[in-house]
């Protein structure tokens, strides 16, 4: 069954998708490098404290002549980060009102720098031979599963780095997924796949009864541990280092999730995990599926900060995989919900008999 989706607020009053007002700013390649620029200078800090500055005073922050700041004010003007009236300078109230957002706006401008050499040495490799594009691709070597098993300090370090994109990105998509599930009716949840554990945090965050179990890899685990350890709800999260293919997991589980992780596995093992979720739930227990549907190219071009959902067109799935799966594997009571946030998402539930 498919249900119409609302536009619930999240718990704070705000709108679950406000967020997605910071893509207005990321939509091409300058735009991106002049908000960088102003960002790693620490312009946007000093216009964010001060109503107004000058432009001696943008010249001092960004250590640059006239001509070089007068180019970078003219790019953020245009993109509406900033406004001129006379000789002074401020942020749009817009803009300084997105500014709640600026750790997704920093991740966004970071991940999309990162895999665009990619994109643009090796775009035709893309399409003709994804194999090929994924051995010789930066961002697939980024997202090295392989350096996730044994802890050593080079790869807590190198899975820390790309964990801090997954967890930001995971931070706003978690409000739109409690904003359409009520999860206060369980006490045990599982998230298969729950990497720094930002999913399960954001859940216990607004149901305190909730107690949270994450499986991931070792090194996924450690660096987990501690991105969660100093929050108030860290005692009721745990950890649980296994491969998920392959090791037994828990059980008595009340709902088992799965967010934003099987597109990027064969179907062979997207069959497998659902299999250990059905395992692992109480009968009458829920799985939960929170994923992307497959990137739609209509009559819109894609923004710059798309680029790195685009290297992932191939492994999206529609919804109907997925229930096929569920329906295979004994689960009943499909639900299928379609939330549009920067790209459509949905939201599946299903019920162990």
């Amino acid at each position: 069954m498919t249900i119409p989706v609302n536009q619930p607020p999240n718990h704070n009053g705000s709108h679950y998708a406000d967020y997605l007002q910071i893509d207005r700013y990321l939509t091409t390649f300058m735009d991106h490098q002049a908000l960088n620029s102003a960002l790693e200078t620490g312009l946007i800090d000093l216009l964010s404290s001060h109503q107004q500055i000058d432009l001696a005073q943008a010249c001092d922050c960004l250590r640059s002549d006239r001509l070089g700041t007068e180019t970078l004010l003219a790019l953020l003007a245009v993109n509406q980060v900033i406004e001129r009236q006379n000789a002074r300078i401020q942020l749009t109230t817009h803009f300084r009102n997105i500014l709640r957002f600026r750790d997704l706006l920093e991740t966004k401008i970071a991940f999309s720098n990162l895999v665009a050499p990619d994109v643009m040495s090796g775009f035709t490799t893309l399409l003709q031979n994804p194999q090929q594009f994924m051995k010789q691709s930066r961002l697939f070597e980024l997202f090295g599963y392989h350096r996730c098993f044994e802890v050593t300090d080079e790869n807590m370090a190198l899975t820390r780095r790309w964990m801090r994109f997954t967890s930001t990105y995971t931070r706003y998509e978690a409000a739109a997924c409690l904003a359409h599930h009520d999860f206060s009716q369980y006490r045990q949840i599982m998230d298969i796949g729950g990497n720094s554990g930002e999913f399960s945090w954001q859940l216990c965050r607004q149901h305190a009864r909730l107690l949270a179990t994450i499986i991931d890899l070792p090194v996924v685990c450690e660096v987990g541990m501690q991105h969660v350890a100093d929050t108030p709800e860290a005692n009721r999260i745990r950890f649980f280092k296994a491969n998920a293919l392959s090791d037994q997991l828990p059980d008595n589980m009340d709902i088992v999730t799965f967010k934003s992780i099987l597109h990027d596995w064969p179907e062979d093992a997207t069959q497998r995990f659902i299999e250990q979720a059905y395992t692992s739930l109480k009968p009458g227990g829920t799985v939960l599926i929170f994923e992307r549907s497959p990137i739609q190219i209509n009559n819109q071009r894609l923004p710059y900060s798309m680029l790195p959902m685009f290297l992932f067109f191939r492994s999206f799935r529609t919804s109907d995989d997925y229930v096929a799966q569920l329906q295979n594997n004994g689960f009943t009571d499909i639900t299928i919900q379609h939330i549009e946030l920067e790209t459509p998402f949905y939201l599946i539930t299903a019920k162990k008999q």
